[in-house]
C-alpha cells in the first residue's frame, strides 16, 4: 500500500497536469481569436466565394476552439477546492506531527469501531465521526493541512465523550435498577438491570444484580420475619433468618452486617456473664472456676482491661493461698520433725512466692537440720573412722553444730546424743599385754616408751598404733596394732631377732 505523501505526490501531479491542459486552452483561444481578426480584415477585400470559405475554415476552427473549452470546462468542475496559502508553507516537520494526529484520531475510532458494544450502541453517531476523520484526510491530501488540522480537536473530543457517554449510560442504568433494589422495587429493578444488560450483557455488576434479584421474591418474606424477630427481641430466632437469608443471596450486606452485629452483642454478653462468674468465684475462694471463667472470658476478648485485673486478682489470691496452704503444711511437718518434708514444702512454695520471709525462713533451718542429721549418721553409720582422731575432731564440730539445732528436731538430738556416747567408747582406755624379751627397748610411736620388757599391760584409747622395737646389733622391728574397745584383751609380742 502506497503511503499517505505518495498518495498526496500522485494526487498533485494530477492536479498540475489539469492546470497545464488549461493554460494550453487558454493559449489556442487566444490565438484562435488573433487569427479571426485578421481573417475579418481579410474578408472585407476578398471575393463572395473566398468569404464563404473562410467562413467555413472560422467556423470550423471555432468549433475546434468550443470542443477544447468545453473539455477544459469538465475538467475544472470535477477539480477540489484550491489549497489556502498557508499550506504551502508547512515545513516537514508540522506535517509529520499532523500525519501522527491524524493516525492516532483514525486509530481512536478503530478502537471503538472494534468494540462490539460500542460499535453497536449508537451506529450513526459513530458513523458520522468516521466521515469527518475521512474529510480530515482529504483536506490533508488537498494540502488544506489548516483545514485538516482543525477538525481533529472535534472529532477526538467527541470520540472520548462518544465512549464517556456509553459508561454513563450503563452507570445510570444499573444506579437506577440498584436504587430500585434497594426499595424493593423488583419491577423496576428488573427493567433497569435488562438495559444494563442490553448495553454490556458480561457487566458483572449487573449479573451480580441478576442473581439477586432471582432470590428476591424468596428473601423479602424472610427480612420481614428478621425483622419480627427483632421487635420481639428473639435474637436466635433473628439469628436463623440471617443466616438464612445470607444462604439465597451471600450478597446481601445487611443481613451480613446485621448478623455480624448480633454475633457482637452475644460474645459482648458472654463475656460480661464470664467476668461475673470470676468475680463470684474469688469471693467464694473457689479459684479453679474462677480460672475457667476468666479463661472463657480470654477467648471472647483477650485484651479488655477487666480481664487483666482480675487475672491479676486472681493471681494473687493464688498465690497467697497457695503460701498459706504451705505453711500449715511446713507446721503439721515441723511438729513431726519431718524436715526433709519441710524443706520440699517450702521450696516449691518458693517457687510461687519467691520474695515470703517466711519461707525462706523454714527453708534456711530444714536445710540446716537436714544436714546435719546427714552428718551425724554418716558418723554413727561409720563408727570404726571414729578411732582416728581427726575424724574424731570431725565429728566434735560437727556435734557444735548440731548442738544449735538440737531444740528445733528431737531426732537431730538423739543422733547428737548417739554420736556423743559412741565417741566416749571410743576414746576408753584399752589394756594392752606387751611380751618381749626384756632385750628389746620398745615404745608407741606417737604415744611414749614402754622400754625392755618381759611381760607389761599398758592402756591405751582404741586406735590404730605403731609398736617399735630396738636392740643393739639387731634389726629395729616395726609392728601395726589396731586397739578396738572389746571385751577381749590386746596382746602384742615385739623382740628383735635379726642380726645386723
Amino acid at each position: 500500500m502506497a503511503s499517505l505523501d505518495d498518495q498526496i505526490l500522485h494526487a498533485q501531479q494530477a492536479k498540475k497536469s489539469r492546470v497545464i491542459k488549461v493554460l494550453v486552452a487558454i493559449l489556442l483561444s487566444a490565438l484562435l481569436l488573433a487569427l479571426l481578426l485578421v481573417l475579418g480584415k481579410h474578408f472585407a477585400t476578398m471575393p463572395p466565394t473566398a468569404q464563404s470559405a473562410s467562413a467555413i475554415a472560422s467556423a470550423t476552427v471555432t468549433e475546434s476552439a468550443n470542443v477544447s473549452e468545453s473539455e477544459s470546462a469538465a475538467q475544472t468542475v470535477v477539480m477540489p477546492e484550491p489549497p489556502v496559502v498557508l499550506s504551502n508553507t508547512v515545513d516537514s516537520t508540522a506535517r509529520a506531527d499532523l500525519q501522527l494526529r491524524l493516525s492516532e484520531t483514525r486509530q481512536q475510532l478503530e478502537q471503538l469501531a472494534a468494540d462490539p458494544l460500542l460499535s453497536r450502541w449508537q451506529a450513526e453517531r459513530l458513523s458520522q465521526l468516521q466521515q469527518q476523520i475521512a474529510l480530515a484526510y482529504q483536506r490533508y491530501g488537498a494540502q488544506d493541512y489548516a483545514a485538516a488540522a482543525a477538525l481533529l480537536p472535534a472529532i477526538q473530543q467527541q470520540a472520548q465523550a462518544y465512549q464517556q457517554d456509553f459508561a454513563q449510560a450503563l452507570a445510570q442504568a444499573h444506579s437506577a435498577a440498584s436504587s430500585a433494589f434497594a426499595q424493593g422495587n423488583l419491577q423496576q429493578a428488573k427493567l433497569h438491570n435488562t438495559e444494563s444488560l442490553a448495553l454490556n450483557p458480561d457487566f458483572v455488576p449487573a449479573l451480580q444484580l441478576q442473581q439477586r434479584l432471582a432470590v428476591a421474591e424468596k428473601v423479602q418474606p424472610l427480612w420481614q420475619q428478621a425483622r419480627v424477630a427483632e421487635l420481639e427481641n428473639n435474637p436466635a430466632k433473628e439469628q436463623a433468618l440471617l443466616e438464612q437469608i445470607l444462604a439465597l443471596d451471600s450478597a446481601d450486606q445487611a443481613a451480613a452486617a446485621r448478623l455480624s452485629q448480633l454475633s457482637n452483642q452475644q460474645q459482648q454478653q458472654a463475656f460480661a456473664n464470664a467476668i461475673v462468674a470470676a468475680r463470684a468465684a474469688l469471693e467464694k475462694q473457689d479459684y479453679a472456676a474462677a480460672r475457667q471463667a476468666l479463661s472463657r472470658a480470654q477467648r471472647l476478648a483477650a485484651n479488655r482491661p477487666e480481664l487483666r485485673a482480675l487475672q491479676q486478682q486472681l493471681a494473687q489470691a493464688e498465690q497467697a493461698n497457695a503460701v498459706s496452704e504451705a505453711l500449715a503444711q511446713i507446721s503439721v511437718f515441723t511438729q513431726a520433725d519431718e524436715w526433709a518434708t519441710v524443706q520440699l514444702l517450702a521450696s516449691k512454695a518458693l517457687g510461687a512466692a519467691p520474695d515470703n520471709v517466711e519461707l525462706q525462713q523454714h527453708m534456711q533451718q530444714a536445710k540446716r537440720i537436714v544436714a546435719a542429721e546427714q552428718q551425724l549418721s554418716r558418723f554413727l553409720q561409720q563408727p570404726a573412722r571414729l578411732t582416728d582422731a581427726n575424724i574424731q575432731q570431725q565429728a566434735q564440730s560437727a556435734l557444735a553444730d548440731a548442738q544449735m539445732l538440737g531444740s528445733l528436731s528431737p531426732k537431730l538430738a538423739t543422733l547428737s546424743a548417739q554420736l556423743r556416747q559412741l565417741l566416749a567408747s571410743k576414746q576408753q582406755p584399752v589394756a594392752v599385754r606387751i611380751l618381749s624379751d626384756n632385750k628389746t627397748a620398745i615404745r608407741v610411736l606417737g604415744v611414749g616408751n614402754v622400754g625392755a620388757v618381759t611381760d607389761k599391760t599398758i592402756q591405751l584409747p582404741p586406735g590404730d598404733y605403731q609398736f617399735e622395737g630396738a636392740c643393739k646389733g639387731y634389726r629395729t622391728e616395726l609392728i601395726q596394732v589396731t586397739v578396738s574397745a572389746t571385751s577381749e584383751p590386746v596382746q602384742v609380742r615385739l623382740q628383735c631377732q635379726v642380726r645386723i
